[in-house]
């Protein structure tokens, strides 16, 4: 390489396109055209973010138009000027000529790029806080496509000697790998997704996405080496002899080889991609275990995820949606061929697309309120997901403001391709979670943690008046202080055996009136022939708790609901006291980020929950999951929670009396470890009695929570 002929080239070249008024027109038309599509559409103050989403959908378009004007003249103004034939004769090769005139073209891009960068982020810093490393992504991303669009621009050149027709030519070259974003209005729907794959915008999009992607880089680089090596090819026609068709094979053979290794080196990358998430907040980065599960992800057929997702949404959903497109990408990136995703993000009500998604999976446009203008508006948008694999398929009907998105998508993508599911089971108790019949409110639905369960788990019932002998993945326990004698130590002895173990006990279940709080006697069955003779009839026999809690070495607070004052959302008023609100800001250290089933927790909300702490006698771990801290915290007494009006019936204590304690209380704590139980006493036959009192090690591994309304 003769540096010396380069710089020269490039020296000239970059000069004389400002050494016209027209060089500054463009650059002026570039930084107004690229602001306009930025601020101007209302989605960017309707979506009420900081960002540059409006301007990556016309950025493409926007080059089709700037990258001519630049490349116009890198060679068909040597022909014009007659300095071709100078150029040509001077001792340097035609790649230094080429190089030169290709990085001259880049820095005038460059400037006018960075022109736009101040530009955009000075308006973005006055109207709000601007993620910098989304921003300097996605203008990376624009930086790329400007290279790859030069080289491509540059090569139409080439071929002309007049401006104008290098202008057209350099348009209409790029166009194809712009256009093909939207290839699904020419093709079918399996090849406009393969085709749109191999567009500049879908490349782009990870880095709009704060997503700086190895296989995106390498996509424009290859463009770029292709395309400069066309340049070279084009410039060295000189050389050939009359019978051109010789040579002409020759580069056109070498030109292929070229161009098919850079699309196995795109391929290969997207295989085994290199990705990095640079936002300040890492919007896209997915968690390692959900990049563990995808990359190990096993089933005979891909998975098909398709999701509808309404253009535009209320300020209060826009955080959702783009959270939602962010993970169902980088999911993608991820996952490669295993995964195959599609996303209608332009669904409309009653289009064919809306049409099909309810008819198929039943998704259809939920009616959502929001704030707009100092008025509440009702809005029907679309933000569901349907995941499928053979005849296994999970659907997702709307994406909530609450809703975990990486969590539910990861959970649906597991279950379809699972074979074995794992099985939880459900001890039936007076809860009733499962749900079923009662006498004195009809049927009951079961509750919605079931119905989460069963999205992902094998639910069965599981009937504690008979010894739980099954080996279940793990049990779910809700408000087991209700259990009957023998049905407690059926569940106790299902503890001791090691089974894992979830246990959710109240002392005032607030929100489930079927449920008995802890220290409250069981209701008396309302078909008791008692109530016929007049007499009063008497409640059922508990179980002893109390065994359970010495197992777990521990002491429930079992007569006393935990206060706190506390409430990060004032325009709620209802937060706080009995309504435990747990989060960084209202306690020091209130969830266990070294345990995974807390260290993902932000907030908690717990209505009027008990607390208990650990026996000093127990040699079992005890991993406090949730603490409320010291400030403001207290407790009431079960007995005065409750009054009764003139007519017997019961309702909240307006007056009930609330004790300051300023203490931390544990409301959830994993408890597991291996300690000694009473061993059962075993007569086989012909063989004396067991001797009563032996003991036996066992391992306990349980998550005991005070409060069932969280």
């Amino acid at each position: 390489m003769n540096t010396n002929v380069l710089r020269a080239v490039f020296t000239r070249n970059f000069i004389s396109y400002f050494a016209n008024p027209t060089g500054y027109v463009f650059i002026c038309v570039f930084v107004l055209l690229s602001s306009t599509a930025t601020f101007w559409p209302h989605e960017f103050f309707a979506a009420n973010l900081a960002n540059l989403d409006q301007l990556n959908w016309v950025f493409p378009l926007i080059m089709l138009i700037f990258v001519p004007a630049i490349t116009m003249s890198v060679w068909s103004e040597e022909r014009r000027q007659g300095t071709d034939e100078l150029l040509l004769t001077i001792p340097a090769r035609d790649f230094d000529i080429v190089l030169g005139k290709y990085l001259a073209a880049v820095a005038i891009f460059t400037i006018s790029l960075l022109f736009s960068l101040v530009c955009n982020m000075s308006v973005l810093k006055i109207l709000g806080d601007p993620d910098a490393g989304l921003f300097l992504s996605t203008y990376l991303g624009y930086w790329l496509i400007g290279l790859a669009m030069l080289a491509i621009g540059m090569t139409a050149s080439f071929l002309t000697g007049n401006l104008t027709v290098g202008f057209v030519f350099g348009a209409l070259f790029n166009t194809p790998l712009v256009l093909a974003a939207f290839s699904d209005v020419l093709f079918p729907q399996e090849i406009a997704r393969k085709v749109s794959n191999w567009s500049i915008g879908q490349q782009f999009m990870d880095f709009g996405r704060g997503v700086i992607s190895l296989s995106g880089v390498v996509y424009f680089i290859a463009i770029v080496v292709a395309m400069l090596y066309v340049s070279m090819v084009l410039i060295g026609r000189r050389h050939w002899a009359r019978n051109w068709y010789v040579p002409g094979f020759h580069y056109l053979l070498r030109t292929t080889s070229l161009v098919l290794v850079g699309v196995a080196a795109v391929m290969l990358f997207n295989v085994f991609d290199f990705r990095g998430d640079v936002t300040e907040e890492k919007l896209s980065q997915l968690s390692p275990n959900t990049v563990k599960l995808l990359k190990k992800l096993e089933a005979e057929r891909p998975v098909k995820v398709e999701a509808w997702i309404s253009p535009v949404v209320p300020d209060t959903y826009v955080q959702q949606q783009l959270n939602l497109l962010s993970v169902l990408r980088e999911m993608k990136a991820i996952a490669g061929a295993k995964v195959q995703l599609r996303i209608h993000d332009n669904i409309k009500p009653f289009s064919p697309e809306a049409n099909r998604a309810a008819e198929r999976f039943g998704i259809k446009a939920n009616r959502v309120y929001s704030e707009r203008q100092g008025t509440m508006a009702d809005d029907n948008i679309f933000m569901g997901v349907a995941i499928t694999c053979g005849l296994e398929r999970v659907v997702l009907p709307f994406i909530g403001q609450t809703t975990p998105v990486e969590y539910e998508l990861v959970r649906s993508i597991c279950t379809v391709t699972q074979q074995e599911l794992k099985t939880i089971g459900v001890v039936r108790t007076p809860a009733q979670i499962t749900g079923a019949f009662s006498m004195s409110g009809g049927p009951s639905r079961e509750w919605r943690i079931v119905r989460e369960l069963r999205q992902m788990y094998n639910v069965e019932e599981v009937d504690p008046s008979k010894p739980i002998t099954k080996k279940y993945d793990a049990l779910l326990a809700v408000q087991p202080s209700s259990l009957g004698p023998q049905e407690m130590n059926n569940f106790i002895a299902a503890v001791e055996s090691g089974l894992p173990t979830a246990i959710f006990e109240d002392p005032f279940p607030a929100f489930a009136s079927n449920v008995t709080p802890t220290s409250a006697p069981l209701p008396p069955p309302m078909s008791n022939p008692m109530m016929m003779m007049g007499r009063r009839p008497q409640s059922p026999p508990k179980g002893d708790i109390g065994r359970l809690w010495k197992l777990l070495g521990v002491d429930f607070v079992a007569d006393k609901v935990i206060w706190k004052e506390y409430n990060p959302y004032p325009k709620i008023p209802v937060l706080g006291g009995e309504y435990v609100c747990i989060d960084k800001s209202g306690a020091k250290d209130p969830f266990d980020k070294s345990s995974p089933i807390s260290s993902q927790l932000e907030l908690v909300l717990l209505p009027f929950p008990g607390a208990f702490t650990r026996l000093q006698s127990s040699s079992l771990e005890f991993d406090s999951l949730i603490r409320t801290g010291n400030d403001n915290t207290g407790t009431i007494a079960y007995e005065d929670m409750l009054s009764r009006d003139p007519f017997g019936r019961q309702s909240l204590n307006p007056r009930r009396r609330k004790l300051s304690t300023d203490t931390s209380y544990i409301m959830a704590a994993h408890i597991h470890g291996e300690t000694e139980v009473a061993a059962p006493v075993v007569t086989p036959p012909g063989m004396p009695l067991a001797v009563p009192g032996t003991m036996k090690k066992t391992k306990i591994d349980v998550v005991l929570t005070s409060n069932i309304d969280m």
